[in-house]
């Protein structure tokens, strides 16, 4: 219990955002009815399936496995996003942030190799992939609870995104510079084949309770009983900070909906799909996509624009996407050599670039 409180003590976004929260209250207070907790459990159930696959190695493993196979270093970066995206379908694009930027930094350290433009291909990647999947990312989550999609509906809004998004991505790794790298340390991995069917079972049981298969509440008490039996040390794991954060951005919508100015600029906002779709692009660029999806739901049943205008929204700014700003996080922690103003120069340009370029094909799939 220290532990978690210590974490929730240092969470800086947190903070911030119960600030803000707090300060929202002066609206009015929020409604319960307003406060999804099927986002919220379903959330807490994933956050626990992430952190299982996460203590068995299973990307580390196979990260050192595809390094092991590169030739130079364009062909490791290229590897890497490509992990990136499809790790973060399944992970979570935080979790590929977390595991895969301290990996890539530390064998740019080890090859001497440059940080800024490569880091910022893995976190793009990482946020893209993401959107594919009902659990790669929070905004998709509240989306299929608040509108009750079924996975076919899903899947058939977001594979188009998926597939644009890889096309845009792959040939940006080609002006990464093909320099021959050394033989990288190899470390021994085994992974635990129990465990990992264990944990592969109870995704599939979270995946029913996310479509309302099963309840999503008793699906987090399954998960809670699953650790003891798999690793109960990964209860301790959990980012309560970030499941608080969710929740206090559901308190914020609420208290703005007493807002009648607000109301009646962001109902004028999103009378028509394109309109719903290029104000959540932009509205995330401020606000970030999870409250701006937040916000934006409860004036609109525009599902694939407003599901196009927030994913598509995670590029350009830091605070576009929270796992922008978890990745800057990582960088400073473990790149201490790294030019820190030099890779916020890069990550913008480049995101920028992609956000026109996503933003502008994004008008003809809504």
């Amino acid at each position: 219990m220290k532990i978690i409180i210590t974490r929730i003590y240092h969470d800086k976004i947190f903070w911030i955002t119960l600030g803000f929260t707090l300060f929202s209250l002066l609206l009015g207070l929020p409604r319960l009815s307003d406060l999804n907790w099927h986002t919220i459990f379903s959330l807490f159930a994933l956050m626990i399936c992430v952190q299982l696959l996460n203590s068995l190695q299973l990307l580390d493993k196979l990260s050192r496995l595809l390094v092991a196979f590169s030739s130079n270093s364009r062909q490791t970066i290229q590897f890497l996003v490509i992990l990136s995206f499809i790790s973060s379908m399944l992970l979570t694009n935080d979790v590929a942030i977390l595991t895969l930027i301290p990996l890539f930094i530390s064998i740019a350290h080890e090859q001497r190799l440059k940080t800024a433009f490569p880091a910022t291909m893995i976190i793009v990647a990482a946020n893209l992939g993401s959107a594919f999947t009902p659990f790669g990312n929070p905004q998709n989550l509240f989306l299929i609870s608040n509108y009750h999609l079924r996975s076919g509906q899903f899947f058939r809004i977001s594979f188009p995104f998926m597939i644009i998004s890889l096309l845009l991505l792959i040939p940006l790794t080609w002006l990464i510079r093909a320099k021959v790298i050394k033989k990288i340390s190899k470390e021994s991995i085994t992974i635990k084949k129990i465990p990992l069917v264990m944990t592969g079972c109870l995704l599939l049981i979270v995946f029913l309770g996310i479509f309302n298969f099963i309840s999503i509440q008793l699906v987090g008490v399954i998960a809670i009983i699953s650790c003891f039996f798999i690793d109960k040390q990964v209860i301790k794991k959990i980012d309560y900070g970030l499941l608080l954060t969710i929740l206090c951005f559901f308190v914020m919508v609420s208290d703005f909906s007493h807002s009648t100015l607000i109301n009646h600029l962001i109902s004028q906002l999103t009378q028509t799909k394109s309109m719903v779709y290029i104000t959540s692009l932009l509205l995330s660029q401020f606000i970030s996509n999870v409250p701006a999806t937040l916000l934006l739901a409860h004036f609109t049943n525009k599902i694939r624009a407003l599901f196009w205008g927030v994913n598509v929204g995670s590029l350009g700014t830091l605070i576009a996407s929270l796992a922008n700003l978890l990745a800057l996080k990582q960088l400073i922690l473990f790149d201490q050599t790294s030019h820190i103003y030099q890779f916020i120069k890069i990550f913008t340009l480049v995101n920028v670039i992609l956000l026109i370029l996503l933003g502008i094909l994004g008008l003809i799939f809504i």
